[in-house]
């Protein structure tokens, strides 16, 4: 595939995508994470006698929340490389970084990084408070933004 031609893949980082598919897919990918976070699973760890099978509930949970995430960086990858083809390289470059700090940086943090800064508590809750009060909320308005932002095509 070329990489100024549109697909509608949840999980592909070639190609474009338009404002229409765009908006379906995170708004379908957006559904599917709130739909998870109201499933309360601690309840039925009752009902689960063996203790390693709701451990792995949880971690199948999480994994498609992950999973889920990395579609939605996809799409948003795809959105920006639709609007900035015939962009100058010094925007292309400066837009990725932004792609990085706003969308990749809060994932990876949260999901792997964080566990790992955990024998430095200071440096821990920084990045906490950066990604969780500056980072995320700014990644969410970038990401309804582009839904808004007429590609080159």
């Amino acid at each position: 595939m070329s990489y100024n031609q549109s697909n509608n893949e949840f999980f592909s980082y070639q190609g474009t995508i338009n404002r229409k598919d765009y908006i379906i897919n995170i708004l379908i990918v957006i559904a599917l994470l709130i739909g998870i976070s109201f499933v309360r699973f601690d309840s039925f760890a009752p009902y689960i006698k063996p203790e390693f099978l709701y451990s792995v509930l949880m971690f199948m949970v999480n994994l498609f929340q992950f999973v889920m995430l990395m579609s939605i960086i996809s799409l948003v990858y795809r959105r920006i490389a639709d609007f900035s083809i015939s962009k100058s390289t010094t925007f292309n470059t400066n837009i990725k970084k932004l792609f990085f700090l706003f969308f990749v940086f809060p994932v990876l943090y949260l999901f792997c990084l964080r566990f790992f800064i955990d024998i430095i508590p200071i440096l821990r809750n920084v990045l906490d408070s950066l990604v969780i009060f500056i980072l995320t909320p700014l990644g969410l308005i970038s990401a309804v933004i582009l839904a808004f932002i007429k590609g080159d095509r």
